[in-house]
């Protein structure tokens, strides 16, 4: 007793002090809206020592009902020192809940002191480097419900005011697993494997994490259902829902494996599954399209599924994501999170756009792949007009304040149209190979935007440096006003571009500009756009009756076209800067269009990077692509003081 009261005194002072949305940012938000919140509930101290050791397993044994959130239970953690000397274990644990006692294996009761939401354990020798800690907790009590995590509560129970079921669910994203059960809530510590047994009324099923390997009688009218997963998990993907469910199964069918892919629902009742059932039905081809983008599903050895849980929005839990809601795009976006997220989870939550920007375009694509191109248009449309809202950067420089982490704007919408800027910068056949490249990098793991921007200069052989500076670390997107004209053979367009929230972000992109011509076919150029102000001319043999630019919607931004009669000259311009390419795609030559003669030299690349073509062009230049196969090449134009580069397609 001398002992643990010495101790306890050791940690009182040592620890001192430690105390219109898109739907699924709906469902990570209070309805308070709470600007801040004291982030992970550590001190630097506890930060410090709970980074110690490295999480392998938990074991899961709680008993939960339907008709409440009260908990009674255990955790096992088994975990691996990552010091030399390791004397006392931390985890988090809301002040709600009393730790009855902490045991080894052997049965061995370990001294701890619980203060506030961190508990210390004192372990009954000093472990060394890449030794083994194993111990189980056993707690009991009722999670707080103040609506403090950023979903409202980490643990919650409510009937659907729609279908009248009274759920049981968590909601742990981003700093709350520790309102429902003991653990160590750092992004980095992946959990290897998690089993979770959780014994109920047997009214009762129990959605949860992996496959569902028992379901196991109890004395009393109880059962338990025995869930186990083996795939790294973070901390906030340990979910559970408990409720009196109707089952619904299907099965998805990937090519990359021989298997189906168990599709596992847990729905309300039979009028909820008549009123969900088209939106759940398109899982198996949203699943079969992302595995052809993205590779095989993560996950294909367990399942995909949903459990419904009365909030809005849904919630992408591994493996089987919570839904208050069913439609094509919730659908999609907690799908796609099984890719982006969940199989590899942003670094740091600065950089959650890794998770929901990806995932928020994951509903694009499906919409363009699944869908009419007219509702592909109306889902990328509402996705721009919603991130014009975002004041800020895509990446969070405040992970205090829950509401920022998941703005609607900034986090999901403006993050959706950076990947899709990126899309564009890379191509088709670029981007996906980019994606699956940073998916197998940092599979089962982590990544930070600067892990993305290396896997992108890997892909690309380019620096794209000035992409993260301007669209994910720099506010703001641009507005183009442009004034053109036809005269003399020659169609002259002045550009304008400005940034609202800032104007020294001036945004370097090849910007698509379709022209319509009287007696010929459409025309598509690029303008090379670095500056704030610069004038174009592109020398046409048929005269101009429309102009529009990025007709495929690639770009976020606002754009103000008029005619102005008046622009026939080029005047000011910097002979290195104004230089045009065209058309595109093109199929027997290529135009290199200049402000004036120089000579400049000009390289095409393959997708391998190997040069196919090199020539000195002048003012006006047509090139001989005939000898280039069709496919997607990379030109560089290199003068005297700069240098340009960009993509042409050999039709």
């Amino acid at each position: 007793m001398k002992k643990l009261f010495a101790f306890c005194l050791i940690l009182a002072v040592k620890f001192a002090g430690a105390q219109v949305q898109h739907v699924c940012s709906q469902s990570k938000l209070s309805a308070s809206l709470r600007n801040t919140l004291t982030k992970n509930n550590l001190n630097s101290a506890e930060a410090s020592l709970i980074e110690k050791y490295d999480v392998g397993f938990h074991h899961l044994s709680l008993a939960v009902e339907r008709t409440g959130t009260a908990i009674k239970g255990s955790v096992r953690t088994i975990a691996r020192s990552r010091v030399a000397q390791l004397d006392t274990f931390l985890f988090q644990l809301h002040s709600n809940f009393i730790v009855d006692s902490i045991l080894t294996p052997s049965q061995d009761r370990l001294p701890f002191a619980k203060m506030g939401n961190v508990t210390a354990v004192l372990l009954p020798q000093s472990v060394g480097l890449n030794q083994i800690i194993d111990l189980t907790i056993y707690y009991r009590g009722t999670p707080p419900s103040g609506a403090s995590a950023a979903i409202g509560n980490g643990f919650s129970n409510r009937a659907s005011p729609t279908y009248g079921n009274q759920i049981t669910w968590s909601l742990s994203e981003p700093y709350s697993a520790y309102e429902w059960w003991p653990c160590k809530q750092s992004l980095q510590d992946k959990i290897d494997s998690c089993f979770i047994s959780i014994t109920t009324d047997t009214s009762n099923k129990v959605g949860s994490n992996g496959n569902l390997v028992s379901i196991e009688p109890k004395d009393n009218g109880k059962h338990t259902y025995h869930w186990q997963t083996r795939y790294a998990m973070n901390y906030y993907l340990v979910a559970l829902t408990v409720g009196q469910y109707r089952e619904y199964v299907s099965y998805a069918k990937p090519k990359q494996i021989a298997d189906s892919i168990l599709i596992q629902n847990y729905i309300y009742n039979a009028t909820a599954y008549n009123n969900n059932k088209a939106s759940i039905d398109i899982t198996a081809k949203q699943l079969e399209l992302f595995s052809d983008l993205f590779g095989v599903y993560p996950y294909h050895k367990e399942k995909y599924g949903h459990m419904m849980a009365p909030f809005s929005g849904g919630m992408e839990h591994q493996t089987m994501s919570s839904m208050g809601i069913f439609n094509f795009g919730i659908v999609a976006h907690e799908l796609g999170h099984q890719w982006f997220g969940n199989h590899v989870t942003c670094a740091t939550w600065s950089d959650i756009w890794l998770n929901e920007g990806f995932a928020s375009y994951t509903e694009y694509l499906a919409a363009k792949y699944l869908n009419s191109p007219a509702n592909a248009l109306s889902v990328l449309n509402g996705m721009h007009t919603s991130a014009k809202a975002g004041i800020g950067s895509v990446y969070v420089t405040d992970t205090n304040n829950v509401s920022r982490i998941f703005s609607s704007a900034l986090t999901y919408e403006k993050g959706g149209s950076a990947v899709r800027v990126l899309h564009y910068i890379l191509g088709d056949s670029l981007f996906f190979d980019m994606c699956r490249t940073y998916l197998n990098k940092h599979g089962n793991g982590n990544a930070s935007t600067a892990d993305l921007a290396q896997v992108c200069k890997e892909i690309s052989g380019k620096n794209l440096d000035y992409y993260f500076d301007q669209w994910i670390y720099g506010a703001g997107f641009p507005s183009y006003q442009i004034k053109w004209n036809y005269k003399g053979g020659k169609l002259f367009v002045k550009l304008t571009q400005s940034n609202a929230q800032d104007a020294n972000n001036v945004f370097n992109l090849s910007l698509p500009l379709l022209i319509r011509r009287a007696g010929a076919s459409d025309t598509l150029v690029y303008l090379n756009n670095t500056k704030s102000n610069e004038l174009f001319e592109i020398g046409l043999t048929d005269s101009v009756n429309f102009i529009q630019l990025d007709p495929e919607n690639w770009i976020l931004k606002n754009v103000q076209v008029t005619f102005d009669g008046g622009l026939n000259a080029l005047s000011g311009l910097n002979p290195e800067e104004d230089f045009l390419v065209y058309p595109n795609p093109a199929k027997d030559v290529i135009h290199f269009s200049a402000s004036q003669s120089r000579g400049m030299r000009m390289e095409v690349y393959n997708m391998l990077g190997v040069l196919c073509l090199e020539e000195t062009i002048g003012s006006e230049q047509f090139v001989d692509v005939r000898s280039l196969e069709k496919g997607i090449y990379f030109y560089k134009i290199i003068g005297s003081a700069s240098h340009y580069s960009g993509k042409i397609i050999i039709e």
